[in-house]
């Protein structure tokens, strides 16, 4: 919980081209210059605050006002509806950054010094997309905490022909810049301790190649490159193309 005086500076993180950065090396995936592939961004397990997408919903408390508090769903397009302010875009932000954001907002005009709290309500489909050999390809909705083994089962098990010691999953930092790391899921499936330690988050794409962690090259050309994955839409387009590819 925030309350949040106007003035503070907003963060806008939407419609970020891709920015792929040379890799620092994580110990689960060999260095991309190995293997002739893009360079990705060094992966970073940090947990980073809560970014809201469309389809969630937020509870907006105006306290120098309170008659223009209320819970506001954000739309498709990014952007929730307040009285006296319209259609504000509010997507790809932290609760901190949405207040900061109304908080602006009001203050041209509307309310001297508002003081704004955002905090979440309610979160809509938190999905992911699941490619590569696997029997359902495609998006996959995230019931509660998982590994990328229990992503992949949910997309129907893996094809006799997939390469189950490289799963690639790929992530964006919230810049833009795309991660990558690969996880042994042979050793996951032999039980062994720490193999899949990775939790999968919302909009994370999980691929699994046929042979080699090289083809994760043509995977991200083919269905992921220049495309951010923060928006449900163009997470609906990319999971389209893998499935019906």
């Amino acid at each position: 919980m925030r309350a949040i005086r106007t003035g503070l500076c907003a963060a806008a993180l939407l419609a970020m081209p891709l920015a792929i950065n040379a890799c620092a090396g994580t110990p689960s995936a060999p260095a991309a210059a190995e293997w002739g592939q893009p360079r990705f961004a060094a992966w970073r397990d940090t947990d980073p605050a809560y970014r809201f997408f469309p389809g969630d919903s937020i509870d907006v408390t105006v306290h120098s006002a309170p008659e223009l508090s209320r819970t506001a769903s954000i739309g498709p397009d990014g952007r929730v509806s307040l009285p006296l302010l319209g259609n504000v875009m509010v997507a790809a932000q932290t609760d901190y950054e949405i207040a900061n954001t109304l908080a602006d907002a009001y203050a041209r005009d509307i309310l001297v010094s508002p003081i704004i709290e955002v905090r979440r309500a309610a979160l809509g489909p938190q999905n992911i997309i699941v490619g590569g050999e696997v029997n359902n390809p495609g998006l996959v909705e995230l019931t509660g905490p998982v590994g990328a083994l229990e992503a992949i089962l949910m997309a129907g098990g893996f094809q006799n022909s997939a390469a189950r010691g490289d799963v690639v999953v790929l992530r964006r930092q919230p810049g833009g810049a795309l991660m990558m790391r690969t996880v042994n899921l042979h050793d996951a499936l032999r039980g062994r301790q720490g193999a899949d330690s990775i939790q999968i988050r919302r909009h994370d794409i999980i691929f699994v190649p046929r042979s080699t962690v090289a083809e994760v090259g043509v995977f991200v050309e083919q269905y992921v490159a220049g495309v951010l994955p923060l928006d449900q839409a163009f997470s609906y387009a990319i999971a389209d193309a893998i499935t019906n590819n």
